[in-house]
């Protein structure tokens, strides 16, 4: 009898720990929620009915494409982007089915898929995020940038996991699997992340960065924008591709232009011009080992197939080369320094 007592005086003081200790991991978590949802000014976001977003998306080094983004509260969005040659993707949810239309085809998004994509196109997110994720512990702690983070596991009512780190100072989201979310600012007293990255930096995917340059809120958005396709997507104009004429050029003309320049705002990146045998090869720092070809459409002027980049070899008189003018977003005029 004394042993059967002594057991369930054991059995007590484990449940009792349990309790505790489950207790003091909600509330750690509520008040992150808390702080994130305060942080993402909750009470602004219940009034505001439509967000539109316009900017840019850029996958390594293929360059810039034009990408949109709209949503209808509540649970209603819709991402459109453009690729380099002309083809398109959209990725939208009508409020209870989410989807993928391609220049293929039209088929439902997986559920893991749509469960990330709420979280970057949904700005009514911060105020489902216990919907999204009715399980949550607090798992630990991390550095993102120069910003200290709490991270949480975070496990949806499927059953799909992911992290979600909270910025300790501020208590916005920062991370949310492999998506970091940067460069916050006010828009109508909301907070809204201007950059995203998607994809572990390093890894065999490009990283892709979303620049978004603007956006708005309750403009009046086509409801019929969030429907489910009936047909694949048609190609446009290529935003990055141009027709190019390649021309032969001399050796002598593909000697002048190798060396080394230097960026005239930036004196530590130095592009680097070799020759291979009839070819010219191009080198940047922000490339890391990479190098790509700049293919000759005249003695002076290069291009790089598919990216958004022309080169352009500027001489004095005596026929020498002195700069290199790179121009994609905007012209750079880099001095040859060997």
């Amino acid at each position: 009898m004394a042993l059967s007592k002594k057991i369930i005086c054991v059995w007590i003081i484990i449940i009792i720990l349990v309790i505790v200790l489950f207790g003091q991991e909600t509330s750690e978590v509520e008040k992150i929620i808390e702080k994130y949802l305060l942080a993402s000014s909750a009470s602004v976001l219940t009034g505001i009915k439509t967000e539109t977003r316009k900017g840019t998306v850029l996958r390594g080094v293929t360059g810039k494409v034009p990408v949109e983004t709209f949503a209808l509260a509540p649970g209603k969005w819709h991402y459109h982007q453009t690729f380099a040659w002309g083809d398109q993707i959209c990725y939208g949810c009508d409020g209870t089915t989410a989807w993928v239309q391609d220049t293929q085809d039209v088929f439902r998004m997986s559920p893991r898929q749509r469960l990330d994509l709420q979280l970057l196109m949904d700005f009514q997110a911060p105020l489902n995020i216990q919907k999204f994720y009715p399980e949550m512990a607090v798992i630990g702690t991390e550095i993102i940038g120069d910003k200290k983070t709490t991270t949480v596991r975070a496990v949806s009512g499927e059953g799909i996991q992911t992290e979600l780190a909270f910025d300790d100072e501020t208590g916005l989201l920062l991370r949310a699997g492999d998506m970091i979310f940067e460069d916050y600012r006010d828009v109508g007293g909301v907070q809204r992340p201007f950059r995203i990255l998607l994809g572990k930096n390093g890894g065999e995917s490009p990283q892709m960065k979303i620049d978004f340059s603007e956006i708005r809120h309750d403009l009046e958005v086509n409801d019929v924008r969030f429907h489910l396709p009936t047909c694949a997507l048609p190609y446009t104009d290529a935003p990055l591709f141009k027709p190019r004429t390649q021309v032969e050029v001399s050796l002598e003309a593909l000697e002048a232009c190798v060396g080394k320049y230097r960026h005239p705002e930036r004196p530590e990146m130095v592009f680097t011009v070799t020759q291979q045998q009839n070819h010219l090869m191009l080198q940047s720092p922000s490339w890391g080992d990479q190098k790509f070809e700049i293919i000759p459409e005249s003695d002076e002027d290069y291009f790089i197939e598919f990216l958004n980049l022309e080169f352009h070899f500027i001489k004095d008189r005596s026929g020498r080369v002195t700069h290199m003018e790179i121009k994609g977003d905007r012209t750079v005029k880099a001095k040859k320094i060997g």
